[in-house]
């Protein structure tokens, strides 16, 4: 029974490795990033408007007060979105615009076939709401550098971007400027700082013969806090993935569980899905290590600190876990019961005492039994 428990601990422990940041992350949140894109200049002024950029460069936010009508123009200067007067966010279901902006790097085929330019604008709009109180959040390619690697021949300081996201405001065009910039690179201080304490921690509950699930649990407890931290740093309408939480609060409540079983098979079973499950969470977040802009409002120094600790804790409970799953005794099975069971010995049957006869009709017949008895011995 106990074998058969943990084999289902670690069934369920890789489902949730290998499915759960796939099917629930959010592909295409705001992540880090190495460039910081701002709102460099609105010609003409009005204050009608607010532009501003979410997650270094990853979002244009756009507000509008109540009684303006903002219409944005898309890629091929077909309208993509209104604002009217009264608060909605309406969306243009016939502008390419819509399907590019669906991912970062506009992987999509939404450009095949759409036509030209002029065709594009031509078009009759088909407006949807999408939105409610004079605010959306969306990808714009015109706010970021558009390739995942490094502009040719630039470096840190270097402008890398520098676009207009054209708008009308109630019939007036305005030109809103974006500019992004390549930042220097972050320092690893904070990453060797978080791998040696939790390293050190490692070995002190190594040495003192205790279990790795007590810095599993307090690491991922941290990890569950920071995670939590950059989900409610950003907007709703960015997409923030449910993952950054969820995944090292599994690891938390494993580790706690196992401590509360002892050493146990099932215990050490949930010590590696614990392992298994704070791994997967750094491995999520292992563009932050090395990236200038973090899509948070943690301290940059003590998410990348915490990341690193994570990954030391969740490599020694791992290993830990295996270890102790792999050197488990095996349970022993009772012994089998024989289907004939032995009937207990009966004992000998006493045979019964000659009972006395009295009386005058028995005398011959007791004469003659001891003339029989005593035959031989007859004087």
């Amino acid at each position: 029974m106990p074998g058969r428990l943990v084999r289902r601990v670690l069934l369920v422990a890789a489902g949730l490795v290998v499915c759960s940041p796939a099917g629930l992350a959010r592909a295409d949140a705001a992540g880090p990033t190495d460039y910081e894109s701002v709102v460099v200049s609105i010609e003409p002024a009005t204050p009608a408007i607010d532009v501003e950029i979410i997650g270094g460069d990853s979002f244009v936010r756009l507000t509008v007060q109540l009684g303006t009508e903002v219409v944005v123009t898309g890629y091929f200067d077909e309208p993509y979105l209104r604002f009217t007067t009264d608060g909605s966010v309406e969306q243009n279901r016939r502008s390419p615009t819509v399907q590019l902006n669906e991912d970062r790097y506009a992987d999509s085929d939404a450009t095949v076939n759409v036509g030209t330019a002029g065709e594009v604008a031509a078009r009759v709009p088909e407006w949807e709401r999408v939105a409610t109180g004079g605010t959306f959040v969306w990808h714009d390619h015109r706010s970021h550098w558009m390739a995942r690697s490094a502009p040719p021949g630039k470096g840190p300081g270097d402008v890398v971007s520098d676009q207009i996201l054209p708008l009308t405001v109630d019939g007036t065009p305005v030109s809103v400027r974006i500019v992004s910039t390549w930042q220097d690179e972050p320092s690893r201080i904070s990453l060797w700082a978080g791998a040696v304490v939790a390293a050190f921690a490692a070995m002190i509950l190594l040495s003192v013969r205790r279990r790795q699930a007590w810095l599993l649990a307090l690491a991922a407890a941290a990890a569950t806090g920071i995670g939590w931290w950059q989900y409610d740093s950003l907007p709703t309408d960015t997409d923030p993935s449910n993952m950054w939480f969820v995944l090292p609060g599994i690891a938390a409540a494993s580790a706690l569980i196992a401590l509360s079983f002892g050493r146990t098979l099932l215990s050490h079973a949930l010590v590696l899905l614990g392992g298994l499950e704070l791994a997967a969470w750094v491995y999520l977040r292992r563009d932050g290590m090395v990236r200038a802009l973090l899509p948070t409002d943690a301290p940059y120094w003590l998410d990348r600190s915490v990341t690193a600790g994570a990954a030391v804790a969740a490599v020694a409970a791992a290993i830990a876990g295996g270890i102790a799953l792999f050197r488990a005794p095996a349970v022993a099975a009772p012994p089998p019961t024989s289907a004939k069971r032995s009937s207990p010995k009966k004992s000998p049957a006493r045979k019964p005492a000659a009972k006395k006869s009295t009386g005058k009709g028995s005398g011959s017949r007791s004469s003659a039994s001891t003339e029989v008895t005593t035959w031989g011995r007859r004087k």
